[in-house]
């Protein structure tokens, strides 16, 4: 258990810099997955046909699916690693604030984190004494509950180094890792029992840390008592906003594995984000499902559209592409990797060759970003192939082996149509 002492020692920075060696680690696996495709297991498929050729081929298959499943689950090891790093910079923060607090009242703060008074206890030294006090918990609370869960997720994840499916390696492992990378930082938050307490713990925090913690858990933040009016607000879409970005967020995350939004006999991946949007706020665009610049769809999924038998919902509101190019042409705008935050889009675009029912330059996928981390990571949700939070850049290499190479858009909704 993390003590006082214990978190004034911890170095977050070494930590970072041991994660960032995980993730060249998970690089270099990845290249050795590719180079063996490219100059391995391709050639031999295509000029040694014969049952020699063909076990030659399934070894290196075999071979391509170790490693790569090794990648994926030393990418995983590196999220729980920087989280852990993450979580201690909050709580030493936290720690830091408490100490100078304690010195400018003239209280001590002995070894162990008790604080007392060298001259006469009064109510105003013993408001002091417990407001100290209770930053000092906070922060302990903080460092102790991201150390257990990096522990029991270290552990797991040690564990499965002889796991040589690639797909359990990365939707399961990954998958779960990446999830608690975001509950360390959920668990950084206070409870929101005491407002007064949330309130010196948020002033205790760095602008930076403050804006990292946004972008990690904005549904949290944004409805936790203490935390200031204008971060809400700001959180939400800022004063003059047409719809609500953490609503949209907290939609997505209680509904990316169940069917709301969904219409029979499609890839509902668009149907969802479109519903998302909706929900959030976001007025729909036309009266009727078959006008050239519409967004919207019937009145409930499944409905046989505005009067339209056949059309349930615009091209726009259903299909990948056209909901880019709608977004992007009725004020919203693409922005750039370093800046994308929760409730921003993100569109995939083929960029190869390797998929015949697919045009090189073709947007084919939608899903929603519910979370960036502090190293910058991207985490999204989708439906129909569902996933909750999982990492852009964790599951990038398994993309680009299984769909071939994908351009990434970013899209920011910005409606100027009401």
């Amino acid at each position: 258990m993390v003590d006082f002492a214990a978190l004034r020692r911890a170095d977050p920075a070494a930590l970072h810099r041991a994660a960032d060696g995980w993730v060249e680690l998970s690089k270099e696996s990845w290249q050795a997955v590719n180079d063996l495709h490219d100059n391995g297991i391709g050639p031999l498929k295509e000029d040694w046909q014969d049952r020699v050729g063909q076990a030659a081929g399934k070894k290196l298959a075999e071979q391509a699916d170790i490693l790569e499943s090794g990648a994926d689950i030393t990418r995983g090891v590196a999220m729980v690693v920087d989280g852990l790093a993450s979580s201690l910079e909050y709580a030493q923060r936290v720690l830091t604030q408490a100490l100078e607090l304690a010195a400018a009242y003239q209280l001590e703060v002995d070894g162990d984190g008790t604080v007392s008074t060298t001259g006469e206890v009064t109510g105003e030294s013993l408001t002091h004494m417990n407001e100290v006090s209770d930053l000092i918990k906070e922060a302990l609370r903080e460092a102790r509950q991201a150390d257990d869960q990096a522990s029991a997720e270290l552990r797991k994840l040690g564990a499965a180094t002889c796991q040589t499916d690639p797909e359990k390696a990365l939707d399961q492992l990954q998958g779960e890792a990446s999830q608690t990378e975001l509950d360390m930082l959920a668990g950084d938050i206070p409870d929101g029992r005491d407002p007064a307490l949330v309130s010196r713990w948020w002033a205790s925090l760095t602008p930076e840390q403050q804006k990292q913690l946004e972008l990690a858990e904005p549904v949290k933040l944004a409805n936790l008592p203490g935390i200031p009016d204008a971060v809400k607000e700001d959180l939400r879409g800022g004063p003059g906003r047409k719809w609500d970005r953490v609503q949209m967020v907290e939609w997505v995350l209680a509904h990316w594995n169940d069917e709301s939004g969904d219409f029979d006999d499609e890839n509902n991946c668009t149907n969802f984000a479109s519903e998302a949007l909706f929900r959030a706020g976001v007025h729909m665009k036309g009266n009727w499902t078959v006008e050239g610049d519409a967004w919207n769809r019937g009145r409930d999924p499944g409905w046989l559209g505005l009067g339209i038998i056949g059309q349930q919902h615009s091209h726009a509101w259903g299909g990948a592409q056209n909901l880019h190019d709608f977004m992007v042409g009725n004020g919203g705008r693409e922005v750039p990797p370093g800046e994308v935050k929760p409730g921003d889009l993100v569109f995939l675009e083929d960029d190869n060759d390797q998929n015949p029912d697919l045009k090189p330059g073709t947007i084919h996928h939608t899903a929603v970003v519910t979370a960036v981390t502090p190293d910058g990571d991207i985490r999204y949700s989708q439906h129909n192939d569902s996933r909750k939070n999982v990492s852009l850049d964790g599951r990038s290499g398994h993309e680009a082996q299984s769909e071939g190479r994908q351009k990434i858009h970013y899209v920011r909704v910005e409606p100027n149509w009401y």
